[in-house]
């Protein structure tokens, strides 16, 4: 495997940014969801860990975002439902785009509107720029709570439509992205 993309598919690079942005967010997602379920003298060790994914997500966006320029991605496969489909998948990808970067933004945001330092990884902390403020935290809360559901819900779909793509169109999209086997592939292998 080539850590370049090329016509083919996608180098070892962008798979890496794709799966560890995927894992970080439903890591993320799950600790954020039912940290009140958690008990809690386990919340400052688990909001570390949210954050820390967090800034994960943002950091492998602005990566992906870059990496695209050096490498850019593959042709995509070309299906029976062109132009939709593709028009579809571009939305799709912007709009993920969008959420993996507004909701690292906003979780932030939240932070600073506590009034508490935001933890870069337990290597050094930034200091709240503001004074605490519950109610605009509330807010922020709110917000950084639909556009974190919203981003499950697109990254959903993303996968819905790669899995439709390999059992019902029967083309190598999902497999391009796969580690491992995916430059050996062919339908009908083993």
């Amino acid at each position: 495997m080539t850590w370049r993309n090329d016509a083919q598919g996608f180098g070892s690079v962008a798979r890496a940014l794709h799966w560890t942005a995927a894992a970080c967010v439903l890591g993320a997602w799950l600790l954020g969801t039912f940290l009140d379920d958690l008990p809690k003298t386990w919340e400052p060790r688990v909001l570390f860990v949210h954050i820390s994914f967090g800034l994960v997500v943002a950091a492998t966006l602005l990566g992906r975002l870059g990496w695209r320029v050096v490498s850019p991605e593959p042709p995509a496969i070309a299906t029976r439902f062109d132009p939709w489909m593709a028009v579809a998948a571009l939305v799709a990808h912007i709009l993920l785009y969008a959420l993996l970067l507004m909701v690292p933004l906003t979780g932030i945001v939240l932070q600073f509107a506590r009034g508490q330092a935001l933890p870069l990884f337990g290597l050094y902390d930034i200091a709240s720029p503001w004074v605490r403020d519950r109610a605009f935290a509330r807010s922020v809360k709110e917000v950084h709570e639909i556009f974190a559901h919203g981003l499950l819900i697109v990254a959903v779909v993303h996968a819905a439509a790669a899995l439709f793509h390999h059992h019902v169109l029967k083309d190598e999209t999902l497999v391009r992205m796969l580690p491992g086997r995916a430059r050996r592939y062919r339908r009908g292998s083993p």
